[in-house]
């Protein structure tokens, strides 16, 4: 017996244990953290593989990698050769809906964390219909009560050599059109907390937009989690198909609304900075390219705002200047291409999101976007 530090928790003690020789299911424990498998599990642990790359470093390094016929879980495709849809496994999924589950609860159980959630404007409807959740720091015990296992965990990113990976975060799981999470972003409750937003990495999980409603009259894009709340409390899915691009990242959404909404309206809603109005302008370009009819809502109050703001500091140079310089062109390269819905948000509004705030009066200012005059 092997006894050493598990190097996965805090704990001083020697807690993690190696049976050699054991007749029972799983060669490996840690007292500390409930760790435990095979030992195919620990070497996806430590070496952060998947299953197929446990598989193939075993057999290089304890059987030469001579003499074997190729296992049919090892598949070696060609670079030319396309990829086939990305599909959750079934483990996997399960691990999500248990996880999304525990943090839904700890939320709700969790006063100060749910208090700001309603500060920024969400009712309990919208919290539950999300299944918004919140990290606090038990849900390797959780899962290991609930029969999953901790190394596949670790794999899916949900849990970390620190720990939980998104301890101390609001989580946002996506889901898909039955409610299940297949993806899930976890964003800061702490001043300096960085990254600000955290999710899960491609390998065992992918990146998702969150997705809800049907295009009856059409398409609103917005950027983040809070944004498509927004959308989810104004009734929007029921005449909108809604989509959260949870970043300014677009193309692969794009391919997609081309391929399966052709000549849909598209509303873009994305941040009303730089940075925002840059990615809006690129996604519409290539929606327009794609056969889509795109228009991107721009809060005429701040444009002119940034304007005034220009003439009174042209000789001036500093990177706040550079930036809104920056914006008020993009803003005039929109018009050009016929592309912007002026909105009046008296510059004090950002996203939805910052609307959501504002309870009526940003709802209202949000109708807008909606219903131009």
């Amino acid at each position: 017996v092997c006894r050493c530090l598990c190097g996965e928790n805090t704990d001083r003690n020697p807690s993690f244990t190696l049976y050699e020789d054991d007749p029972r299911d799983g060669h490996f424990h840690c007292f500390a953290c409930q760790r435990h498998g095979s030992v195919i599990d620990l070497v996806m642990l430590v070496e952060r593989l998947d299953l197929r790359q446990a598989l193939a470093w075993l057999r290089e390094r304890y059987l030469g990698g001579t003499g074997l016929r190729e296992s049919p879980l090892i598949i070696r495709q060609k670079s030319s050769a396309k990829r086939p849809p990305f599909v959750l496994s079934d483990h996997v999924r399960a691990m999500l809906e248990t996880a999304t589950t525990h943090y839904h609860h700890t939320l709700l159980s969790t006063p100060a964390v749910l208090g700001h959630l309603h500060r920024r404007g969400l009712s309990d409807a919208v919290i539950h219909t999300m299944r918004l959740g919140y990290s606090d720091g038990t849900l390797g015990r959780y899962l290991h009560a609930h029969g999953h296992d901790l190394g596949i965990a670790a794999q899916v990113g949900l849990l970390s050599t620190h720990g939980e990976a998104m301890a101390q975060r609001m989580i946002f799981p996506v889901l898909d059109r039955d409610g299940a999470p297949v993806w899930m972003l976890g964003r800061t409750t702490r001043d300096g907390q960085q990254p600000k937003y955290l999710g899960l990495p491609d390998g065992l999980t992918r990146k998702r937009p969150m997705v809800a409603g049907h295009p009856k009259r059409g398409i609103m894009l917005v950027e983040g989690a809070v944004d498509f709340a927004a959308l989810l409390q104004w009734g929007m899915p029921q005449s909108w198909l809604c989509v959260g691009l949870l970043g300014t990242a677009h193309s692969a959404v794009i391919e997609q609304l081309a391929q399966h909404h052709p000549h849909a309206q598209v509303v873009i809603l994305l941040d009303q900075d730089a940075a925002g109005k840059d990615a809006a302008l690129k996604a519409t370009l290539a929606l327009h390219e794609r056969g889509l009819q795109p228009v991107i809502v721009v809060d005429a109050d701040r444009h002119t705002q940034q304007q005034t703001f220009l003439a009174a500091n042209l000789r001036l140079q500093s990177t706040a200047l550079a930036s809104v310089s920056r914006e008020v062109a993009l803003v005039e390269q929109m018009q050009q291409h016929g592309l912007v819905r002026w909105v009046h948000w008296r510059g004090e509004a950002k996203d939805c999101g910052d609307l959501l705030m504002q309870a009526e009066t940003g709802e209202a200012m949000f109708w807008q976007a909606v219903n131009p005059s």
